[in-house]
């Protein structure tokens, strides 16, 4: 008797190792069909605007930045060689500590739920600083900016690179992101230890984390391309 128990005991438990296994694959299955998708949705928005003549910065070329926040990033040459000058860069906007009328955000590649649980490679975030006088609202769908590069020296900034002085470029109908209140407050609180210098008080935020992780979960791909 005892050893039946014993048996069906170890049955049940490699029933549930095997639903465990196909449910974790699966899921990075899923994942994977989710970014290839935004991937493509991005990469049309590209399309259109240099089809009507507008140079783009390549986020390939942003993604060969190494190095962390501690070590400080190691450029590619062709990215330092246009460090100072005006270009243009199609992305997902992700806020930092603005939700409305923000005058600085994150641009990535791959649009995510939540930079404060799914936070990217650090290769993988531009931050947005507007122009003086120029503000913007967080959409799903993917915008162009424009502005100055500005590649990091190292030290505690917790970006490699900033679009500084940007603007934005209208690529059609938007849709305008809600926000939960938890993620507002999230935002609130730890949003500006994300910034180099604090545009609120002046101040040296804290040190942050030495790498930004992988994202784990992206949003439902609602942006379609534009027509």
């Amino acid at each position: 008797m005892r050893r039946r128990v014993v048996r069906d005991l170890g049955t049940i438990i490699g029933v549930v190792v095997i639903l465990a296994g196909v449910v974790g694959v699966n899921f990075y299955m899923r994942l994977e069909g989710l970014q290839e998708k935004y991937d493509q949705i991005r990469r049309s928005y590209e399309q259109q605007a240099v089809q009507k003549g507008t140079e783009l910065l390549d986020w390939e070329l942003l993604r060969k930045t190494k190095g962390s926040l501690y070590s400080g990033p190691t450029f590619d040459e062709e990215l330092k060689a246009i460090a100072g000058q005006s270009v243009n860069l199609m992305g997902f906007m992700t806020p930092i500590d603005e939700f409305r009328d923000a005058t600085h955000f994150m641009l990535l590649p791959l649009p995510i739920e939540c930079y404060f649980c799914n936070a990217p490679p650090m290769r993988d975030v531009m931050l947005v600083r507007m122009a003086e006088g120029q503000w913007v609202n967080m959409v799903e769908e993917p915008v162009l900016m424009s502005g100055t590069l500005k590649l990091s020296a190292g030290g505690d900034e917790k970006f490699f690179y900033t679009l500084e002085n940007a603007i934005r470029t209208t690529m059609g109908e938007t849709t305008e992101k809600r926000f939960t209140t938890q993620h507002r407050q999230e935002g609130q609180t730890m949003g500006r230890d994300l910034l180099s210098v604090d545009d609120h008080t002046g101040q040296q935020p804290e040190p942050a984390q030495e790498q930004m992780l992988p994202p784990t979960e992206l949003p439902k791909p609602d942006a379609e391309p534009a027509p």
